[in-house]
């Protein structure tokens, strides 16, 4: 329920959800990247990136935090306290968290692409439209990251919630106020 809720506040927000866009030319082995994306380097077909803009990460792969944030792999998209079974309810990744990779100019039927750690193969056709790499890598180079980031923003509303529902309403601070 929360991620078709969110799903919808966003949507009505405007938000587009283009997070970025590579766009690799195969035949010359560059990369461009888009706003919020730096190549910092790149040799034989290998590129490293500094982002400043991210993709929503539903899973991490070392789970840290308390509550810990979904392990890569383990949730189970068929419960309904899944983030992901969540994010397949609605488009969200097509709509709001789209982070794309286009690659042409190649002479191969089909190429690998790595990013981080996990590998999958695409059609150069399907390279050619561009795939999303939010969509298809859960585990990602941002996992990480973003779980560090809900796990401080969990830690916040905590303690907010806390100072509001103890502090604040206490006979005390009640006494305290004026």
């Amino acid at each position: 329920g929360h991620t078709i809720m969110a799903f919808a506040f966003l949507k009505a927000m405007g938000l587009r959800g283009d997070i970025g866009t590579f766009r690799v030319n195969l035949k010359r082995g560059t990369l461009k990247a888009s706003r919020g994306h730096q190549v910092l380097s790149h040799q034989g077909g290998e590129f490293e990136i500094r982002s400043f803009r991210y993709a929503f990460c539903a899973c991490e792969p070392d789970p840290q935090g308390n509550p810990p944030y979904p392990r890569c792999g383990a949730d189970d998209v068929s419960q309904d306290s899944s983030i992901r079974s969540g994010m397949l309810l609605v488009p969200f990744n097509q709509d709001l968290n789209r982070l794309m990779l286009v690659a042409r100019g190649g002479d191969a039927g089909s190429y690998r692409v790595t990013w981080g750690n996990h590998s999958k193969s695409f059609s150069a056709e399907q390279l050619r439209h561009g795939i999303n790499l939010a969509a298809e890598f859960s585990e990602n180079p941002f996992s990480a990251a973003f779980a560090r980031v809900d796990a401080a923003v969990a830690a916040k509303e905590a303690f907010e919630t806390k100072q509001i529902k103890q502090d604040f309403r206490s006979r005390e601070a009640k006494t305290d106020m004026p």
